[in-house]
């Protein structure tokens, strides 16, 4: 079994590739039983995604790739963090996350901080994302301490 989960479409700020439809398909076609999507930034285009993944009989996998600072602040180096939905109270929180971070907490892009994390976790997955992840890019730079801290907190919500 083959699923695809990072996965960024048209509906993805500044990158991704290929409409919701088309993905699915060729997805279907190459034998994957689902298909996830997590675009930078935003949670549009989710609805979009799961029927299409529906209509091609596959299932769809919904999340977002948010642009993450563990506390908001304004013209910080920010990382990268992947959310998906378990469930559909995790739907309606990843939403709200994205919302809130969309509202109150965007420079440039929405920065979702551990504070919402906190407040919204339940229903989500969380993983580490690419090398730019919190995780990832603190080990990368030699900062142990703060990916070990990190990664803890992330268990602590998670």
């Amino acid at each position: 079994m083959l699923i695809d989960l990072h996965r960024h479409d048209e509906f993805s700020l500044y990158d991704g590739f290929g409409k919701p439809m088309q993905l699915a398909t060729l997805a279907k076609e190459m034998g994957h039983t689902a298909l996830g999507v997590s675009n930078h930034g935003t949670a549009s285009g989710l609805a979009e995604h799961y029927f299409a993944c529906r209509e091609v009989g596959i299932k769809p996998i919904l999340g977002v790739e948010v642009y993450f600072l563990p506390k908001f602040k304004k013209k910080r180096e920010r990382f990268h963090l992947c959310l998906f939905v378990k469930s559909l109270q995790g739907y309606k929180n990843l939403n709200r996350i994205m919302t809130k971070a969309s509202l109150k907490q965007k420079y440039y892009v929405p920065i979702v901080d551990f504070s919402l994390l906190e407040k919204y976790s339940e229903g989500l997955i969380c993983t580490s994302a690419c090398i730019g992840g919190p995780i990832s890019k603190n080990f990368v730079n030699g900062k142990k301490d703060r990916a070990v801290k990190a990664l803890k907190k992330f268990k602590e919500i998670f």
